[in-house]
């Protein structure tokens, strides 16, 4: 299920409801993929001109931080002027979302292309190899360093290998794109010296260019597949096999794979030495005087060659502001905007409708009005709620953990109802979704129930019921499943993801296991070891991980960030995961679940039939 950050499913994917039908001056034809802090889409200005958009989340936009690290994102890329490295069109960082646009790049990914054509060799390889070079020659030379060098980050396409993706470069200056404390980079291809939290400079984009190298003449991952920790210690203390790689390339491979980086040659001599080795298979001699920038891109133009099949088509028809694209066939469509190492956040609109009406099931639990499984419907009305601690004066704010469950508890027991909207993923994945609908808060013997709608990122949108301790799609007749069956391969899995982080009983959860929790008016934060979770969330990372997290992921934690109104009842919560890959510093999992419209008991029944 997980594809590239910057690369939608072998074509242009049709826009959904919520997606803008133009940013800044360019028409919004299509997505191409979602990731990192936003979507990615396929823009067509007035001239005609391609572009791949990437439109940064809300919640990013709102984060002044962030605009300061976005304007100088956008700053360093128009430094960079690699023949190999892609253009940077347009920005705006002031806008309401920020946004960049950069020029669309047909072709696959290097890693889809190794899927379909299987390793590289001859002049494919070298002119990868020394393309690659010659863009990372220009990246530094404009004070960068581009610090997530990965197959995925590498285009291959008609016109040459193309560099992608500066969302988490950092320029020389000190100035970074990515905040403290995190590890900057994919899984087994960080340098060691990131994972060992030192100085990160030009010398790890030498090392990423040697993996790329390796894994496009093999087609192997250099450090095989693992968790992030096992990946951070192979780093660190095993060797790459270079074996596969053709005999002229290799010192170069060897040397730039050196764990120190003060070992490792500048990019510049890689480019010489690659560009020079690829003039003698061609049985050239280099001149007394020659540029090996200049010599690497005429020669791509001389003899670089991609299958036709490769390159992407465009949508012929033109779409209305309100109209929708059909999927198209299945080619590709290379997005070539920037990336950053972060769970995909998406935003769904407030008024949108899904789901349909059905029966009350006859166990509905006792006292609780039937309003089907309308999800957010106005004609799901909902009983008049209660009197409630906030009614007449607000309730008093806890201030230990043990207070505020107990609050909690007794606030959702009177008002358990409430529509919500979610967003977050796994880090390093597509595997995000967002989601709206409503939901009932479970009491002492019963888990919460939902009906939702969820959007994955690179799936269908899929209408839920949760109820009872099983769920359903939303349809008459559909079967009954329980969600702890679920993996993250099936696209049913995403109803766990939202059942697992969304529900009100996994807030009273994680509240009861906090140590320390810190308290500011009516805001409180808190951190518990992952092992110490239960439930659907225990269960949703189970799932993810494949194993039980005690033991795959046992160093893991989780940080919240919970905001209430004045009756104690959820407005807001921010949940993190966090997976220690080093002495320096974690991968991080964000899931957001938004709160409103609390009242009285609205059962949610599952599907008639």
């Amino acid at each position: 299920m997980a594809i590239t950050d910057t690369q939608s499913k072998w074509g242009l994917v049709s826009i959904r409801p919520q997606d803008p039908a133009k940013v800044g001056p360019y028409r919004i034809a299509g997505r191409l993929g979602a990731g990192g802090m936003g979507v990615v889409y396929a823009g067509v200005d007035a001239a005609g001109q391609r572009a791949a958009v990437k439109l940064i989340h809300h919640t990013y936009a709102a984060d002044p931080e962030f605009r300061v690290r976005f304007r100088r994102e956008v700053a360093m890329l128009r430094r960079v002027r690699g023949a190999c490295c892609v253009r940077i069109l347009a920005a705006d960082a002031e806008a309401e979302q920020p946004w960049l646009a950069t020029e669309y790049i047909d072709g696959r990914t290097l890693d889809e292309h190794v899927r379909a054509h299987g390793p590289l060799a001859g002049d494919e390889l070298f002119g990868l190899a020394a393309g690659l070079a010659e863009a990372l020659v220009a990246v530094h030379a404009a004070q960068v360093v581009h610090r997530d060098l990965k197959a995925a980050n590498v285009m291959v396409s008609p016109a040459g290998p193309r560099l992608v993706d500066f969302g988490i470069a950092r320029a020389l200056d000190g100035t970074s794109l990515t905040g403290t404390g995190l590890v900057i980079g994919s899984p087994g291809w960080v340098s060691p010296e990131e994972y060992a939290g030192g100085p990160t400079g030009p010398a790890a984009d030498v090392y990423g260019w040697a993996l790329v190298v390796v894994f496009a003449a093999t087609g192997r991952l250099p450090y095989g597949v693992g968790r992030p920790e096992v990946l951070s210690y192979r780093v660190m203390n095993e060797a790459v096999d270079t074996s596969a790689v053709p005999h002229e390339l290799r010192p170069a491979i060897d040397a730039a794979l050196a764990k120190t980086p003060g070992t490792r040659p500048a990019m510049d001599q890689v480019l010489a030495v690659v560009a020079r080795a690829w003039r003698d298979r061609h049985g050239e001699a280099a001149a007394a005087t020659w540029n090996p920038a200049a010599d690497v891109t005429a020669r791509l133009e001389r003899v670089w060659s991609v299958p036709a099949r490769d390159a992407a088509a465009w949508p012929r028809e033109t779409p209305s502001p309100r109209g929708r694209l059909r999927r198209l066939s299945p080619v590709v469509a290379a997005v070539t905007a920037l990336a950053c190492t972060a769970a995909i956040l998406l935003n769904l609109p407030s008024d949108a409708e899904t789901g349909t009406s059905a029966a009350p099931p006859s166990d509905a639990r006792a006292g609780a009005p039937s309003t089907g499984s309308a999800i957010g419907s106005p004609s799901a009305t909902p009983s008049a709620s209660p009197a409630t601690p906030s009614a007449s004066r607000p309730a008093p704010a806890p201030s230990t953990a043990g207070a505020l469950a107990a609050a909690l508890d007794l606030s959702l027991g009177v008002t358990p109802t409430a529509d919500f909207t979610f967003e977050g993923g796994f880090t390093q994945s597509s595997a995000a979704a967002e989601a709206r609908g409503r939901l009932l808060s479970g009491d002492s013997r019963t888990e919460d129930d939902f009906a939702m709608a969820v959007d994955p990122a690179e799936e269908p949108t899929g209408r839920y019921v949760v109820t009872d301790g099983l769920f359903y799609r939303d349809r008459p007749g559909a079967a009954a499943m329980r969600l702890e069956d679920q993996k993250p391969e099936d696209v049913d899995w995403y109803a766990l993801m939202v059942a697992g982080m969304a529900g009100p009983s996994v807030i009273q959860q994680v509240v009861l296991n906090t140590a320390d929790l810190r308290a500011d008016g009516r805001t409180y934060t808190g951190v518990l070891p992952a092992g110490e979770t239960g439930g659907r969330l225990r269960r949703l990372l189970d799932s993810w991980l494949g194993a039980d997290v005690s033991e795959a992921s046992g160093s893991s934690y989780l940080s919240y960030r919970l905001t209430t109104d004045a009756g104690n009842r959820p407005t807001r919560f921010v949940l993190t995961w966090k997976v220690p890959v080093s002495g320096s510093g974690v991968y991080e999992s964000v899931f957001t679940t938004t709160y409103r419209g609390w009242r009285a008991s609205e059962r949610i029944a599952k599907p008639a039939g």
